[in-house]
């Protein structure tokens, strides 16, 4: 006999037909989880890992006592405690860490214990309730309740659990004493809305198509939302999530990761990944296992990614090849030097919008791209500065709170200064929103070395009379897919840290589009950066392969310009 069968059964004989004793144990139930499901939890795992080769083989007992590994067990109390603080929760998890049992648990606690009001939520309806599916998580509350001795109960098990009654429909338990309720909900925009609920639950949260407004509206219905899944790559909500609670510290951050479980991280060693085909990441390191050795065996790199290390990176549809922008960062990126611009000269200063890479030089030459913003705050404004002759990024600017005017002043003050080569270096700008009157800016400052579109997808793709980038779903694949074929041939060199970790948030959605996830750049003070820096970078290296027009060569700016009036050149020189 085993302890656990043996402390199970003691537990049984003590409280059987004893009232003080099954109310001691009631009210330590009530305020210990873990507790609770030691003694009378039952959970049900169809495989299991042997701890010499790592191989998942079929369970001899498939029904066993729900006894939580360590990590469980933190989980677990951290997801109480944040509903008990009204905080919200994401928890982030490789594949088969039991943290769907887990939430059940929570909810079915609440409904014996607490008098809770519970809403479990999943991407379809199935995924919530379906008899017979042990997948479902309304089948693994049913499961949970159905194992517990009889005193604890509201009523006998067969009555509360029998579909059809007034305690157990479909989607639906409720606590014929307490009125508590588990209720359950396939994912829509309106979770949630016109109800309370002391417990929001969400699970596989990653996979829901509307995830963004699910998450908004359950606000309304509930203090504390949980978001549990692995990850299906950079750009969705419940990345979204989890980049906030690193950075922010909300939501809380809950992980339950392959290294914590007691069977699959055991003879753990610590590996480099040299060429990125384990983790997606050239150089990375990574925790090896036996288990994972086999998982190796069965699974490609995305995988890998997205259900063993829980990693948005490699786990969805990256337009950026992770493994390839890894092994150049590893190569070229540096800090670089954070400036502010004074009299046209980088001045060292911690909290400068400038990281600078390497200063002007009059024997080269310069070109300047611009992702403009409205300067609320919000976006990024970012400018890039690369060598025309070499492909390397020399200067990046950001800055969520320059308008689009003084965007424009501040790249003609460094092309006319710090940045200008053997001739002015040529300017470009995103023109869709906040970029769509900029030529009047630097029409009015008498800057004239500015980028025109062209016809892009023609035969000879001529030059239009427009000024500046516009932003179509083809001039987007156009221009980033000539960064990315570049990175992969090793023709631009681009040190800026921040800049590749934006590439990597870049992914194809499934109507072809191209996206960057939206985060927190801590860098700018940004509350959302939209992969800014890289389409700075991206128009600067169209710019390069543009080439400036020899009309530019010896263009000086008008007696009238501010530049002039500035003194600009003089400053320079």
């Amino acid at each position: 006999m085993s302890e656990i069968t043996r402390l199970r059964k003691k537990f049984l004989d003590a409280t059987g037909t004893d009232p003080i004793a099954q109310a001691d144990f009631r009210a330590a139930f009530a305020e210990d989880i873990c507790l609770w499901l030691r003694l009378t939890g039952w959970t049900y795992a169809p495989k299991e890992v042997d701890p010499t080769t790592g191989r998942e083989v079929p369970s001899q007992k498939p029904n066993r006592p729900f006894v939580l590994w360590p990590c469980q067990e933190r989980a677990v109390k951290e997801v109480i405690d944040a509903v008990g603080d009204g905080r919200d929760v994401v928890v982030r998890k490789s594949r088969d860490m039991g943290a769907s049992w887990l939430l059940a648990a929570v909810a079915g606690w609440g409904w014996l214990f607490k008098g809770w009001q519970a809403l479990l939520v999943s991407r379809v309806e199935d995924g919530v309730d379906r008899p017979g599916d042990p997948d479902s998580l309304m089948w693994k509350v049913d499961f949970l309740l159905q194992s517990q001795p009889p005193w604890l109960l509201p009523g006998p098990a067969d009555e509360l659990l029998r579909r059809g009654s007034e305690t157990r429909q479909h989607m639906m338990l409720r606590n014929p004493l307490s009125g508590a309720t588990i209720a359950g909900q396939a994912s829509t925009a309106h979770v949630g809305r016109g109800g309370r609920r002391t417990l929001i639950l969400f699970d596989e949260f990653a996979s829901m198509g509307e995830a963004e407004a699910a998450w908004r509206s359950a606000a309304d219905a509930s203090a504390c939302r949980i978001a549990v899944s692995t990850p299906l790559g950079s750009g969705t909500q419940y990345s979204t999530l989890v980049r906030m609670a690193r950075t922010q510290g909300d939501p809380r951050l809950v992980e339950l990761l392959y290294t914590d479980h007691p069977l699959k991280g055991a003879n753990a060693e610590t590996r480099v990944d040299v060429d990125g085909r384990v983790t997606g990441m050239a150089g990375s390191e990574f925790v090896w296992t036996p288990w994972l050795g086999e998982q190796m065996k069965r699974r490609d790199t995305v995988d890998m990614a997205q259900n063993v290390f829980a990693t948005e990176v490699g786990s969805g549809s990256n337009f950026f090849t992770p493994g390839v922008v890894t092994a150049h960062a590893n190569e070229f990126a540096v800090g670089g030097e954070k400036c502010e611009l004074l009299r046209g000269r980088f001045v060292a200063d911690p909290h400068g919008r400038w990281r600078v890479f390497r200063h002007g030089d009059v024997e080269r030459e310069y070109v300047m791209f611009a992702d403009p913003s409205y300067g609320t705050g919000s976006a990024n404004a970012a400018i890039c500065v690369m060598d025309a002759d070499n492909r390397e990024v020399v200067a990046e600017f950001a800055d969520p709170n320059v308008p689009p005017h003084d965007l424009a002043q501040e790249m003609v003050e460094v092309a006319m200064t710090a940045y200008r080569g053997r001739r002015l270096p040529m300017i470009g700008w995103e023109v869709n929103g906040p970029g769509a009157a900029m030529h009047h800016d630097f029409q009015r400052i008498g800057y004239s070395a500015v980028y025109r579109q062209r016809m892009v997808g023609t035969t000879t793709e001529r030059l239009t009379v427009r000024y500046g980038w516009n932003s179509s779903r083809r001039a987007k694949r156009t221009l980033l897919g000539a960064l990315s074929r570049a990175i992969s041939q090793g023709t631009v060199r681009i040190p800026s840290e921040e800049t590749l970790r934006e590439m990597m948030d870049y992914v194809i959605l499934d109507d072809g589009s191209i996206e960057a996830a939206s985060v927190r750049d801590l860098a700018s003070g940004a509350r959302e950066s939209h992969g800014d820096r890289v389409i700075a970078c991206a128009g600067a290296l169209m710019l390069c392969e543009e080439g400036v027009s020899s009309e530019n060569r010896d263009a000086a700016l008008p007696s009238e310009a501010l530049g002039v009036i500035l003194k600009h050149d003089e400053v320079f020189r």
